[in-house]
């Protein structure tokens, strides 16, 4: 198959690299200095269970050229969430949609980039999705270090039989290069449970310029993840999407249990880049609002991202 990687980040890297290592055709689309070593030297990138070093087919998002985006099988979206509506508003004026064209898959943080992408294109073509259990960042200009049990979960926004044989075809590609996979009936019921974990741990990590394991393993500061955690849960009505107290807590265990790694805020605010606060926090908030709910604990964290950050 033909896959176009929409942001050759960590997480876009790594699952780039495993279609290349299944045999498939890849175009990976990266910008700035990133790009220009990407083209020079290859992608460069390690993993407890395999490496990858080898030149891959790369450009910009601006020099994607057509032909290439009508002939790729999906789209992998793995940039930040912040940039899915401005992506899809260009990709819209490319795409002829009369004629056959790529699926779109998510492989972002939060819960409304599915929604986003069904703005634009028929939302039997966008397929949701989820990597867990990894952390994966660019260290250096071309280089990815990445780590994790990987997980991967996908589901198509609306099932039909021709999206579901091409979940089972990805899905195959990733088991056999050793990446779990697995495709779920309620994706969305799967995105507010990362977003769970997102927001239980990813923003006070960020601010305290910790990683994960330093959190979890501190009675105090675990219980706040609790407390984020609960609020996104109960965030999640807002979206007819029902989790129990009993889910919160097999979450809440996971994530302790995970190996500690820094999640991509915290490696967001080390690099200076732009923070997902409003994809994994405000959106709580929000949605906790529109329950006259007030989400304290991820308010707490939120503002204080916002003041030391963005001001």
């Amino acid at each position: 198959m033909n896959f176009i990687i929409l942001g050759t980040g960590g997480i876009g890297a790594f699952y780039g690299a495993k279609l290349v290592l299944a045999g498939h055709s890849v175009k990976f689309i990266a910008r700035g200095e990133h790009l220009k070593v990407l083209k020079e030297k290859g992608l460069s990138l390690t993993h407890s269970t395999f490496a990858f070093n080898e030149k891959i087919d790369v450009c910009s998002f601006e020099d994607l050229d057509f032909k290439v985006i009508q002939e790729s099988d999906a789209i992998i979206f793995s940039t930040k969430s912040t940039s899915t509506k401005e992506l899809a508003q260009k990709l819209n004026t490319v795409i002829n949609q009369n004629l056959s064209f790529p699926y779109l898959v998510s492989l972002q943080n939060g819960v409304e980039n599915e929604d986003i992408l069904c703005e634009y294109f028929p939302e039997e073509k966008v397929i949701g999705g989820l990597s867990r259990k990894i952390g994966a960042h660019i260290i250096e200009a071309g280089v990815i270090e990445s780590t994790g049990d990987v997980e991967t979960i996908i589901g198509a926004i609306k099932e039909n039989n021709l999206n579901k044989s091409f979940m089972e075809d990805f899905k195959y590609s990733l088991e056999k290069v050793e990446t779990k996979c697995e495709i779920v009936s309620d994706i969305k019921l799967e995105l507010w449970k990362k977003l769970i974990i997102n927001n239980g741990v990813n923003a006070i990590c960020a601010l305290l310029r910790v990683k994960t394991g330093i959190v979890m393993r501190n009675e105090k500061l675990s219980q706040i993840v609790y407390g984020l955690m609960k609020e996104t849960a109960i965030a999640a009505k807002v979206d007819n999407i029902e989790i129990s107290p009993k889910d919160v807590e097999q979450m809440f265990e996971l994530i302790k249990h995970f190996d500690s790694i820094k999640p991509s805020m915290l490696v967001d605010v080390e690099n200076g880049r732009v923070i997902e606060i409003d994809e994994i926090c405000n959106i709580v908030i929000k949605k906790c609002e529109q329950l006259d709910y007030d989400a304290s604990y991820t308010k707490t964290i939120s503002y204080l991202l916002d003041f030391i950050y963005y001001n």
